[in-house]
């Protein structure tokens, strides 16, 4: 499935961890890295130091913002170790803290739908939303700097 040419569907966020979503005002003229992830996930863990260097690049000046959508599991450290939802959340908002530090002050909601919605069923996908809401990149699994670079390249123009 790819979302590419087509409205973002909308986020969720009954649940989420940091700041709530920004409104669509809050939104406009920016670029969305929106960054699902899990808290089992090491491939996950390995795009992080890239995300925290494209938003320190782009996301100061108002150009990128990030959201990084997560859900429950069920378990914690492992599939055996099954966990209540409220014990999984802290365990997410721990490893939030230790491996995703950056996304402290970012909206993380956590949400099975919105994986469903966007049809996610691998972890990372990386999906770059354009000031217009338009989907302009879809990709599952980790990217490099330079090719998450050139694609968000690829779409400031539209936004300046």
């Amino acid at each position: 499935m790819s979302l590419e040419g087509q409205p973002a569907p909308p986020l969720e966020d009954g649940d989420f961890l940091g700041r709530p979503l920004p409104t669509l005002d809050e939104l406009r003229g920016k670029a969305v890295l929106v960054f699902f992830w899990a808290h089992w996930c090491p491939d996950c863990k390995a795009q992080a130091p890239i995300l925290e260097k494209v938003l320190d690049q782009y996301g100061k000046d108002g150009r990128l913002a990030i959201i990084a959508p997560t859900q429950r599991y069920g378990y914690t450290v492992r599939p055996s170790m099954r966990a209540a939802p409220d014990a999984e959340r802290r365990h997410i908002e721990q490893v939030r803290d230790t491996s995703y530090a950056f996304l402290r002050n970012q909206p993380v909601p956590v949400s099975e739908t919105n994986h469903t919605n966007y049809g996610v069923s691998t972890v990372p996908t990386l999906v770059l939303v354009d000031r217009r809401g338009i989907v302009r990149l879809y990709h599952p699994g980790n990217m490099t700097e330079e090719e998450l670079r050139a694609a968000i390249e690829r779409i400031l123009p539209s936004i300046e």
